[in-house]
């Protein structure tokens, strides 16, 4: 009886204020938050295995906010409310920060069973009372994480608690490193190397044992030394070199496309899928140019070019159409000239990691306006200004935004919301498979 009592009165004063007031505003445009971002999970054969969500409440960074289980709740509410988990991760599993009033209020509940990893750090599900409720949680089918693990002696008992752990990856050297996998080994725990910034940090973890990886080290060359474009990597820089010529007729464009057997299988492959829902069947590079004009068959080409490469992770072909996608509905909405420029800036930010080749190297060899070039190699003029918003809101470096225009707010977010969906259905069919 005291218990059903009990469990009456915790339920009566469920949820909390804060979370009643972000519940109840998460439908309005002021309580929205301003930036939702993901940042990928691999696993070891660098196939995302997971999103992480990065937020930030409208006009607010997460210092200024007064409790933190709003923001929480805000980015629960908004992700699976209004944006839509699907959108944003796809089928796959979402990483959301909660804090410990999050937990013990019972808010968990309402997230999909089997869809949602809990991340925290040790001190909070240290707490005795987060602890046995994690228990609860991890029975019911949450993954329990731990964030920014650090293995004590009196760590042995979290890690009960625990499916995945993550190990900042800068914070440890070799043998440290080494030895916390080695201390975590005995506990059926996963273990996520996170902030990973180069392939050679990447590399070092994987060879410690990390089963999982997180970072944007696939958005960087895997070496760049030397100069010059290695006999490998010609062919598809004079392919790419081809297609962004201003002055290249459509039978010279649909000459150089079906001279690359591979290149035009794919570009065909792709425009005969679900995704453009054509009324008839596209049987050659000709056809498909007709249909969807040089601008679009020359950006659908250099994407196949670019996701045809070997060792070329899926998820660098997402960035690229990404922040492609990004980079124009930003210069629409803010009715800058020549969006196409801004496709192929944000589209090349990350050339120099599918071709692992300097930057500098590789834009030596192709036909781009010197606003091009100065936006890829330094960020600078309107398109550099523009890609620079696109990199630092995909990293979620929310605050290194400040306030870059007028109405940034729901601009970013919007395009980032829509090139997301742009970048993911496409993504299947760019792809070679």
């Amino acid at each position: 009886m005291t218990e059903d009592w009990s469990q009456a009165r915790r339920l009566q004063s469920w949820p909390p204020p804060s979370l009643s007031r972000a519940l109840a505003d998460a439908g309005s445009v002021a309580a929205s938050p301003a930036f939702v971002a993901r940042q990928p999970i691999y696993d070891g054969r660098m196939e995302v295995y997971g999103y992480e969500l990065l937020f930030r409440a409208a006009d607010e960074s997460w210092a200024d906010l007064a409790n933190a289980d709003e923001a929480t709740a805000s980015t629960i509410v908004t992700t699976f409310g209004d944006i839509g988990l699907d959108t944003l991760v796809g089928g796959r599993l979402c990483f959301v920060n909660v804090t410990r009033e999050f937990i013990l209020n019972d808010f968990v509940p309402l997230l999909p069973v089997g869809r949602v990893g809990l991340e925290m750090p040790r001190d909070i599900a240290a707490d005795p009372d987060v602890a046995a409720k994690l228990g609860e949680l991890g029975e019911m089918g949450y993954i329990i994480v731990l964030d920014d693990f650090v293995m004590r002696p009196e760590s042995a008992a979290l890690l009960e608690l625990a499916h995945m752990v993550k190990l900042d990856a800068q914070s440890f050297t070799d043998d440290q490193l080494r030895e916390q996998i080695e201390a975590i080994a005995a506990h059926k725990v996963k273990l996520i190397g996170e902030r990973i910034e180069s392939y050679e940090q990447f590399e070092r973890c994987k060879s410690a044992g990390l089963g999982f990886f997180q970072g944007y080290f696939f958005c960087q060359p895997k070496t760049v030394a030397g100069k010059g474009i290695p006999s490998n990597r010609l062919a598809q820089v004079q392919l790419i070199a081809a297609l962004q010529d201003p002055d290249v007729s459509l039978e010279e464009l649909d000459a150089v496309i079906s001279r690359d057997l591979g290149v035009s299988y794919r570009l065909l492959r792709w425009i005969n899928s679900a995704y453009f829902s054509l009324p008839r069947k596209v049987n050659s590079v000709h056809e498909a140019l007709v249909l969807l004009g040089a601008r679009n068959v020359r950006s659908w080409a250099m994407l196949v070019t670019l996701a045809g490469l070997d060792d070329t992770p899926t998820e660098l072909t997402r960035t690229a159409m990404l922040r492609g996608k990004m980079a124009e509905l930003v210069a629409h909405e803010l009715e800058r000239p020549d969006t196409e420029a801004y496709f192929t800036v944000g589209l090349f930010s990350v050339i120099d990691a599918f071709m692992n080749l300097r930057m500098e190297d590789i834009l030596a060899e192709l036909p781009l306006g010197p606003d091009v070039a100065q936006a890829l190699l330094h960020r600078a003029g309107p398109m550099g200004e523009v890609l620079g918003w696109v990199t630092a809101y995909e990293r979620g470096e929310f605050d290194a935004l400040g306030e870059p225009v007028p109405a940034a707010d729901r601009i970013l977010r919007d395009a980032y919301v829509r090139a997301l969906r742009f970048a993911d259905e496409a993504c299947g069919s760019v792809v070679p498979s």
